[in-house]
């Protein structure tokens, strides 16, 4: 059996190693040479890392897909122990065995199982004090800005570095990505926190709501998606439905819904005419002074407004959209023209 398993190449070897213990896959180094070097490859334990501590470097992705970037916080962080190379294997013809993967291994088992009750103690009332910060934080919402949410997810990932289990940091991870829009990347993060821990019910009230806005923001079967495949916008169909949405509302082809064009959209939307205080507020929220196709500045919204106007509804209310849209004579699941 030995010879067996010293004779399989190293990617083979590896992928059955993940499953072991460290404490077996020490004992097999013990057994011959051969197996010493198969359990010494670098790559074997980086990978274990993330196995047995959590893939980093995947939730790392996701809050990049999501506007947060931890580039800076990562490369000068002197509180994470190395889990990644700084220059990756190209092909499995590049398999180490430098020992730096068994070294970034121990060190992060060390912190994730501290050797004392004391040291114990101190990481769990420093990962607390994290989580309190972070909340404070996200209390101002999306407002809070890029640098506040990539200081809050470096914190959450400090928590993971000595609690890789702390189901409460992927919620909140989580919750970042909801707050930005990032639909899809904030249902993969509350999938691998509802992995490690299938009670915290947080983690499944925010899953409900997040997923109730895709259902309904990509549509069922038959259903044109409203968002683009990133969540970051309006798909193609919504994008050209509305350029011929403006084209209509723009009765003096100038390029600019003004004020009296503007109304008559929400009374096309909410079927009564809108007062003007409401036709200032849709401009200053979306729109402001924009130019007209001959130049003339005039306080209205162009086409970008509309669109933006759509995205937020969209976001907040993806079947509020569909109305709306077949208000204006298109299919709320096809978005295809309908006989008015």
């Amino acid at each position: 059996m030995a010879s067996a398993i010293e004779s399989l190449p190293q990617e083979a070897f590896n992928q059955i190693a993940l499953e072991l213990e460290a404490a077996d896959l020490a004992s097999l180094a013990m057994a011959s040479r051969a197996l010493n070097r198969l359990v010494g490859c670098d790559e074997l334990w980086l990978e274990k890392v993330s196995a047995d501590f959590g893939d980093r470097g995947y939730i790392v992705d996701l809050l990049a897909e999501s506007g947060i970037d931890l580039t800076e916080h990562l490369a000068a962080s002197t509180d994470l122990a190395p889990w990644r190379r700084q220059q990756p294997v190209q092909d499995t013809d590049d398999w180490t065995y430098t020992g730096f993967g068994i070294q970034c291994y121990r060190e992060r088992y060390s912190r994730v199982f501290p050797a004392s009750h004391d040291d114990s103690m101190r990481s769990t009332r420093a990962a607390e004090t994290k989580l309190d910060e972070v909340k404070s934080m996200l209390r101002a919402g999306p407002q809070a800005g890029p640098e506040v949410f990539a200081e809050a997810a470096y914190r959450l990932i400090l928590v993971q570095e000595y609690f890789p289990n702390s189901a409460e940091s992927y919620y909140l991870l989580a919750l970042m990505c909801y707050m930005l829009n990032a639909f899809k990347p904030s249902l993969d993060i509350l999938a691998v926190g509802r992995a490690i821990n299938a009670e915290f019910q947080p983690i499944h009230e925010l899953m409900a709501e997040v997923s109730s806005i895709v259902s309904s923001a990509y549509g069922s079967e038959g259903e044109t998606p409203l968002l683009n495949a990133a969540g970051s916008g309006l798909s193609p169909q919504v994008t050209k439905v509305l350029a011929i949405i403006f084209q209509r509302l723009d009765k003096d082809r100038d390029g600019v819904l003004n004020s009296s064009e503007l109304a008559q959209m929400v009374k096309i939307t909410n079927g009564q005419p809108a007062p003007a205080p409401m036709v200032s507020q849709l401009i200053g929220a979306f729109g402001g002074q924009v130019r007209t196709k001959t130049g003339r500045k005039l306080m209205g919204w162009d086409a970008e407004s509309l669109t933006t106007f759509f995205l937020a509804q969209t976001l907040d209310d993806p079947k509020e959209t569909r109305a709306d849209l077949a208000k204006f004579g298109f299919d709320p699941k096809t978005l295809e023209p309908t006989a008015m």
